[in-house]
C-alpha cells in the first residue's frame, strides 16, 4: 500500500459572484446594495489572506464487493449502496482529504463573539468558495495523475451526502490518510475540524460502469437546490 501523499494546493480564482452564490443570494435581476458589494469585497481579500489549501491522498486496494460495501486491505471497509455500485468493479480506491486550515474559523469565530455577524456570515461563504473550487483543482489532478497511468476514475464521492450517511466511514478514511499531518481531526461525532474541509474517494481501474456524465450530485437530495451546485458539483 503507497503512502499517503501531501500536495499544496494553488490558491484558486474565487470572485464576489462566487461568495454570493455560496450564500444562495440571487442577484441577477437586481444588482447588491454597495454596501453589501464592499463588504464581499474587504472579506474577499481578507479570506485570501488567510486561506491555505492543502490535500492528502493515497490508494488503496479493493479486495472485495458486495452490495452495500467495498472491503479493503488491513481489514478495513467502506459501507454505502451507491459506493458499492459506482466502483465495485474497481482495483482500488483513492482517498483523500482537504482543508483550507483553521485561520478562516478562527476569524469567523473572532466576527461572532464581536457582534459583525454580517461579516462573519460573508466570510464563512468565503470558506466554502475556496474549499469547494480548491476541491475541483485536486480532483482534477487525481484524474489527470490516473490518466497518465491508463487508468480510469469513477466520480469522487463522500461520507456525509445523503446517498452516504454514514459519518463512522469517515474514520476509515481517517485510518488510511492519517491526515492530522495536514491539520484535520474528527471530533467525537465524526465531524471534520478545521470545517471548512472535505473528505471523499474515488474508485481506479479499467473496467468501470459508464454513469454517462453523472457526478455524485445527481445522487444527492438536494440535487439542483444547493447553492454549491453553481461550483461545478464537485462539492
Amino acid at each position: 500500500m503507497t503512502e499517503p501523499k501531501i500536495w499544496e494546493i494553488p490558491l484558486p480564482d474565487v470572485s464576489v459572484e462566487d461568495l454570493f452564490q455560496a450564500e444562495g443570494a440571487a442577484y441577477n435581476k437586481r444588482p447588491p446594495r454597495p454596501r453589501t458589494l464592499e463588504l464581499h469585497r474587504r472579506t474577499l481579500a481578507e479570506a485570501s489572506s488567510l486561506v491555505r489549501p492543502v490535500m492528502t491522498w493515497r490508494e488503496v486496494k479493493i479486495l472485495g464487493a458486495g452490495e452495500r460495501e467495498l472491503l479493503l486491505e488491513e481489514g478495513q471497509k467502506l459501507t454505502g449502496r451507491l459506493l458499492a455500485r459506482v466502483a465495485g468493479t474497481a482495483e482500488k480506491l483513492i482517498f483523500f482529504a482537504m482543508t483550507i486550515g483553521n485561520a478562516l474559523d478562527d476569524r469567523e469565530e473572532y466576527y461572532i463573539k464581536s457582534g459583525k455577524t454580517l461579516e462573519a456570515f460573508a466570510l464563512d461563504a468565503a470558506g466554502t468558495a475556496y474549499i469547494v473550487k480548491s476541491s475541483m483543482t485536486a480532483v482534477d489532478k487525481i484524474e489527470e495523475h490516473c490518466r497518465k497511468a491508463a487508468l480510469q476514475t469513477t466520480f469522487p464521492m463522500g461520507p456525509g451526502h445523503s446517498y452516504w450517511r454514514s459519518l463512522e466511514d469517515l474514520q476509515t478514511v481517517f485510518y488510511f490518510l492519517q491526515p492530522g499531518q495536514i491539520g484535520l481531526r474528527l471530533t467525537d461525532s465524526n465531524l471534520m475540524m478545521p470545517r471548512k474541509s472535505i473528505a471523499m474517494v474515488m474508485g481506479v481501474g479499467r473496467d468501470l460502469p459508464d454513469f454517462k456524465g453523472k457526478t455524485h450530485c445527481d445522487f444527492c437530495s438536494l440535487q439542483k437546490k444547493c447553492q454549491l451546485n453553481h461550483f461545478g458539483e464537485k462539492c
